[in-house]
């Protein structure tokens, strides 16, 4: 039975049942792929489960991240896979027009240089207003999203980077299903301009961080060991909050106390133990042999399972199945921090849930993480850092 490769976007095989037997082909080989657990349901459905898994395939391989599977994925499963004949499809088509036929007896052409890959700094909020130099970026960015149909085409793209922008910006990412954070990094340069692209992070001179005293924060802590890696970690944790909304004062004292306590500031990055306690456990999504050592906790929360290091993976855009020891890199682990307790990603309560304004609920904010487990121990911590926060 032939099975065609049409153009697939989440949905299809939901909404349009055309498309079921395309899809069950995608799920095939996202099995084969080890993106999908063995145990999936080969069920025609191009669903949240296979979207994750189609931009993780499509990170790993330096494609567009849209999870959309066009004729490039396609290939590119094909080429991983060793397929020189497509899975379902028979190895010769008899219905090759003569132009076809003559097309494969030509003689080897030279083959064409490959696509110039365009370099963009990554952008964020004030870019173009603090920063001038990144106005003519700002300029190229608000005229992609007069194309894309987010701004209007009378708008005037002025180079810099207000609240409009930023607000189009967050627009765009949640149409294109990225993380919509209003910062225009790699995925989202890609989508904006429909190739690849390599981003870089550009000189901001004098960028602080927010009005907080480092010195006093760090001089806070009461352990020399814990006090030297926290000169390294404490900005890229307050960076990560106010980045992603988070600035309410007892809620960054909470993320705070919350990496001191589970990895004393970046000290342990990975967990000690081997990781094979966590072998063939379905309820973190090991179904494969090694699972357990291989998506061991890692990172200030000390995220488990390829269940867990899927989600993060597609949220950020990051290829934490093909390479999980990226969850310890202490920048891709502070977003997972502040991300996960901000949303309640971790056990489904949030920092909203017990920490907002003059309610601060430090204690039973420890359900944000792992219920009450030290829960006094932490509360401690954080007010000692919502303190000097002020």
């Amino acid at each position: 039975m032939t099975v065609k490769r049409p153009l697939l976007r989440p949905g299809d095989g939901i909404k349009s049942k055309d498309f079921t037997e395309p899809v069950k082909l995608l799920q095939r080989l996202l099995i084969a792929l080890k993106l999908l657990p063995v145990s999936e349901i080969v069920d025609g459905e191009f669903d949240s489960n296979v979207e994750k898994s189609v931009r993780v395939f499509q990170m790993r391989n330096n494609l567009t991240v849209d999870g959309l599977v066009g004729p490039g994925t396609w290939a590119e499963i094909d080429r991983t896979l060793g397929n020189t004949t497509h899975e379902d499809e028979p190895d010769e088509t008899p219905d090759d027009t003569p132009e076809e036929k003559l097309e494969e007896e030509k003689p080897d052409e030279e083959p064409p240089p490959p696509p110039e890959v365009l370099r963009y700094p990554v952008l964020q909020k004030d870019d173009g207003l603090d920063y001038p130099a990144l106005s003519e970026f700002v300029r190229i960015l608000q005229e992609r999203l007069k194309d894309a149909g987010i701004f209007p085409p009378d708008e005037v793209a002025d180079g810099k980077f207000g609240s409009n922008t930023e607000a189009a910006v967050k627009r765009f990412q949640q149409l294109r299903n990225l993380l919509a954070d209003g910062i225009v990094g790699r995925e989202t340069w890609s989508a904006l301009v429909n190739g690849l692209v390599q981003v870089y992070d550009p000189e901001r001179p004098g960028a602080g961080i927010g009005n907080f005293n480092l010195e006093l924060i760090i001089a806070s802590i009461p352990y020399a060991d814990v006090r030297l890696f926290a000169r390294d970690t404490v900005p890229l944790i307050l960076r990560s909050c106010l980045e992603n909304g988070v600035t309410d004062l007892g809620q960054i004292a909470y993320v705070l106390a919350t990496a001191e306590h589970e990895s004393h500031m970046g000290k342990w990055m990975e967990e000690l133990a081997s990781g094979w306690a966590y072998e063939w456990r379905d309820d973190l999504g090991n179904f494969y042999a090694g699972d357990g050592p291989l998506y061991k906790g890692r990172g200030f929360v000390q995220v488990t399972g390829r269940a867990n290091y899927r989600h993060w993976s597609a949220r950020l855009g990051i290829d934490l199945i093909g390479n999980p020891v990226l969850a310890a890199q202490k920048d891709i682990a502070a977003k997972i921090l502040v991300l996960g307790m901000r949303d309640g990603s971790f056990t489904g309560y949030s920092l909203n849930d017990f920490i907002e304004g003059s309610y601060r609920d430090f204690y039973t904010a420890r359900m944000i993480i792992n219920w009450l487990d030290r829960a006094a121990h932490i509360a401690g911590i954080a007010q000692e850092y919502f303190r000097v926060l002020q």
